[in-house]
């Protein structure tokens, strides 16, 4: 019996991204192992990858260090709760990892200084300080308060690979981080306005004057 040629031939993503196709008749035992080894050295390498960011960000200017950066506990949320508690927006964009509109978001021209706080719990997150004009339409960061207040995944929704960013503490999706940003860290943590609630504050004197003017 003759196989259709779209059954004839098997694709799959490994670990690393890599598109691979191959004839069914050679997934094979081997195949099947050094599918799982790449994926391995995925896993490895990405956890090598995330925690040399880490160490950078921990060396860059935050403008708060003062601050307790202590994750504390959380008691997440019923989904009744949080639908009281958020706008339509701030659900879909915090609870679905969705996106806001460019351009049309509270904070993405935002030039006062002061705080970004988790909108669901409240955990500081960014800083006037380190917030920087990316031409987005998002509000774009180049270095959190503290590396220990976000965590960050790998999302395969789009065509490419990208790296998800979400608070530590409660675990809402706060945008995606790139490897185009401004010294000193070079990222973009390109944030939705949805996810944050700013706080007006007077931050340290070498911070405030490293803020947009």
């Amino acid at each position: 019996m003759l196989r259709s040629p779209e059954k004839a031939w098997l694709n799959y993503f490994d670990d690393l991204g890599e598109f691979h196709v191959v004839r069914r008749n050679h997934f094979t035992r081997r195949t099947l192992l050094n599918w799982t080894a790449l994926s391995l050295c995925g896993l490895i390498s990405r956890r090598h990858a995330f925690g040399q960011q880490t160490r950078e960000l921990s060396d860059s200017p935050n403008g708060i260090d003062g601050l307790d950066f202590e994750i504390p506990e959380f008691k997440p949320l019923s989904r009744a709760a949080l639908r009281r508690k958020l706008n339509a927006m701030q659900y879909k964009v915090t609870q679905l990892e969705g996106t806001e509109p460019a351009f049309n978001n509270i904070y993405w021209n935002n030039k006062q200084i002061g705080l970004y706080r988790c909108v669901i719990c409240q955990h500081p997150l960014f800083t006037s300080a380190t917030k920087f004009e990316s031409g987005t339409g998002w509000p774009s960061f180049f270095a959190p308060v503290h590396p220990n207040v976000v965590r960050s995944k790998i999302d395969r929704k789009m065509a490419y690979p990208r790296v998800e960013i979400h608070c530590a503490r409660c675990r809402a999706h706060l945008g995606h981080v790139f490897d185009d940003g401004p010294a000193p860290t070079g990222k973009r943590y390109c944030m939705n306005s949805a996810s944050l609630q700013f706080e007006e504050m007077e931050l340290p004197s070498s911070a405030a004057n490293r803020a947009e003017p």
